[in-house]
């Protein structure tokens, strides 16, 4: 504002210094377009100013929109990644609670045959009530019953088998089915050695196992024998001190 001051001042000195032909009317024209002028000039310099400020008021407002921008996309920012971190945590937890979840198969150790067939004889066993049961015992009914009646069929190899477990619960006999084999003077085909020399036919192990699985067709049977391959001597004590039961495939079978 001072220098616009003086400007003005300037200007009308150099009015005042005009001749004095100037007549009243043009001196009156001319301080009007003077202070016109001025007014003018004060304006024009107040716009630039106005301006000026407007100017900045805009810059600062897209500065501030610009900064609040910022920040809006700084917190949008922040909150994609919280929320991929959460996400990322939601699969870490889902992961360990279907690993907690998953139920691993167990590791079962195959048996071998001989642990099998163990296993199998002691639950037999165990049904039939018997005291012993070894694989040497199955081996060896099987023989007996092939050295005794291998020319029978599956259902005259079941009695037979059914009568050396009987032997086995009876309190007459050994307790076990071997012993009970190789007892003294019981079975002809260990006195001949037949015994050791058999094959075992399918028939004999079907026979067998049938009787280990609770068949029994013996009526309670402890004695048998084939009349036309048996001493006198035999037959008479057969007749004469057992009680007969029945015939089956060549044989006769006592009590």
């Amino acid at each position: 504002m001072p220098r616009i001051t003086s400007l003005l001042k300037s200007i009308c000195g150099r009015i005042m210094a005009i001749p004095m032909k100037i007549t009243k009317t043009m001196y009156r024209h001319m301080a009007l377009l003077t202070i016109g002028g001025a007014i003018i000039s004060v304006v024009a310099f107040s716009s630039n100013g106005f301006a000026g400020s407007g100017k900045n008021a805009v810059s600062a407002g897209v500065i501030s929109s610009s900064d609040e921008n910022q920040e809006e996309e700084d917190e949008t920012g922040d909150i994609l990644d919280n929320s991929e971190l959460d996400d990322t945590a939601v699969e870490e937890e889902a992961v360990e609670q279907e690993n907690e979840n998953i139920d691993l198969p167990r590791i079962v150790q195959k048996e071998t045959g001989n642990e099998k067939m163990e296993r199998l004889l002691e639950e037999r066993r165990k049904a039939l009530d018997l005291p012993s049961l070894t694989v040497e015992d199955y081996n060896n009914l099987l023989r007996i019953v092939e050295a005794e009646v291998g020319d029978n069929d599956v259902y005259g190899r079941t009695i037979v088998a059914n009568v050396v477990i009987n032997r086995v619960r009876s309190s007459h006999f050994a307790n076990t089915i071997t012993d009970v084999i190789f007892s003294k003077g019981q079975f002809s085909p260990i006195r001949d050695k037949r015994f050791f020399k058999v094959k075992v036919s399918e028939a004999t192990i079907k026979g067998v196992n049938n009787a280990l699985m609770g068949e029994d067709y013996s009526r309670g049977a402890l004695y048998f024998m084939d009349r036309a391959y048996s001493t006198d001597h035999a037959v008479g004590w057969f007749d004469s001190s057992l009680t007969y039961l029945f015939s089956y495939g060549g044989h006769e079978y006592f009590k």
